[in-house]
C-alpha cells in the first residue's frame, strides 16, 4: 500500500490505488478477503494517504486489531518497505507477504497444507508465463526452487506477489543480507530474489501453482479484470 500508484493518477483516478472501487469495495479490502487467511495483519501504508483518508478506521474494519506501519518516504523497493515492519515480524512465527494489487484464484488451505507437509522454509505461488514483467523461479530435480530472478525469464514459472516464510526472522535475516550485498534490480530491492539467499543457506523453498492470477496494478489490468469477471459480480 506504500507505492505511488502513478499509472492510476495519470489516468485520472482521484483516489489512491488501495481505495479504488472494485465491485463496490476498496481494492485493499478485495485483496485481503481474497487471501482467505487468518492472521495478524500488518499494513504498510503511505503516510500521506493514511492521514488524508483516515485509513486507520477502514483498515481496522477490514482486519480488526491490525498493525499499521506508516511509510513516510519512498523506499528502495518492496523488500526495503517490508523491512519497515521488522519489529512485528522478526520472530519464529510464520509470515506471509502479499502485494496489495492482485487477485488470485487459489485455495489457501491447500497452500498452507503443502508448505507444512514438505516442511518448507519458504514458498511462493506461481503461474505460467514468459513475459519479462514478472519474477521467475527455476526448479531443481527435487521439485523445490533452485533459483529466483526478478524481471528475468529463467523459466516459464512466474511468481505471484505472495511469499511465505516459515519464520519471520528468516525473511529479516535474508532480506537484510541481500541488501547488504547490494543485489538490486534497477536500484530497487525485490522480495522474490531473497529466496536465493535462503537456498544458498540450504533452506527449502517450494512453488505452489495457482489457477489464475489477476494483476490489478494498472488501469489496463484492472479494466481487464472487471470486464472478464463482470458476470460473476452482477
Amino acid at each position: 500500500m506504500a507505492g505511488e500508484g502513478t499509472s492510476f493518477k495519470n489516468a485520472g483516478y482521484t483516489f489512491p490505488k488501495p481505495l479504488i472501487d472494485v465491485y463496490g469495495k476498496p481494492m485493499i479490502q478485495l485483496v485481503v478477503e481474497n487471501l482467505n487467511t487468518e492472521g495478524n495483519f500488518i499494513f504498510l501504508v503511505k503516510k500521506e494517504h493514511y492521514d488524508k483518508y483516515s485509513l486507520h478506521h477502514l483498515l481496522n474494519l477490514i482486519s480488526p486489531g491490525c498493525k499499521i506501519v506508516l511509510v513516510k518516504n519512498p523506499t528502495a523497493g518492496a523488500a526495503a518497505t517490508a523491512l519497515l515492519a521488522k519489529e512485528f515480524i522478526n520472530n519464529k512465527d510464520s509470515l506471509l507477504i502479499a502485494n496489495a494489487d492482485q487477485f488470485i484464484e487459489w485455495n489457501s488451505n491447500e497452500f498452507f497444507y503443502a508448505m507444512a507437509a514438505d516442511e518448507c522454509d519458504g514458498g511462493v505461488l506461481t503461474f505460467n508465463s514468459t513475459h519479462p514483467r514478472w519474477s521467475y523461479v527455476r526448479l531443481g530435480e527435487n521439485g523445490f526452487i533452485s533459483e529466483a530472478a526478478e524481471k528475468k525469464v529463467i523459466s516459464d514459472i512466474a511468481t505471484v506477489g505472495l511469499y511465505y516464510y516459515k519464520k519471520g526472522s528468516d525473511f529479516i535475516k535474508y532480506a537484510e543480507q541481500m541488501i547488504q550485498k547490494n543485489l538490486s534490480f534497477n536500484g530497487d530491492f525485490y522480495i522474490c530474489p531473497i529466496f536465493n539467499e535462503m537456498i544458498a543457506d540450504g533452506k527449502k523453498v517450494r512453488p505452489f501453482k495457482v489457477n489464475k492470477m489477476w494483476g490489478l496494478g494498472t488501469p489496463e489490468e484492472l479494466n481487464i479484470f472487471l470486464t472478464v469477471n463482470k458476470s460473476n459480480n452482477q
